[in-house]
């Protein structure tokens, strides 16, 4: 995942998200959209995710064996607060 430090490093772009999870960037934005992953909006509109969330998804999928193209539904409900 992301090696930034400061106040930003709690949230990935779906970009860091795909790889850590091994999926495409696409796949993210969907599972997104459709409720499956909490995100946060920036107010450029882009979609931000919470570090600590999508590492206990990652840990949640490598101990089913592998990724998933059927992701769970997280415990958060999908938001739209500015970060």
């Amino acid at each position: 995942m992301s090696n930034r430090t400061g106040d930003h490093d709690a949230f990935l772009t779906p970009s860091e998200v795909a790889a850590a999870l091994g999926v495409s960037p696409n796949t993210v934005t969907r599972w997104a959209r459709e409720g499956r992953m909490p995100y946060q909006m920036t107010l450029g509109g882009h979609r931000r995710f919470e570090a600590t969330v999508i590492d206990q998804l990652r840990r949640h999928l490598q101990e089913r064996g592998g990724t998933s193209t059927s992701v769970p539904t997280v415990g958060i409900p999908a938001g739209s607060r500015v970060v």
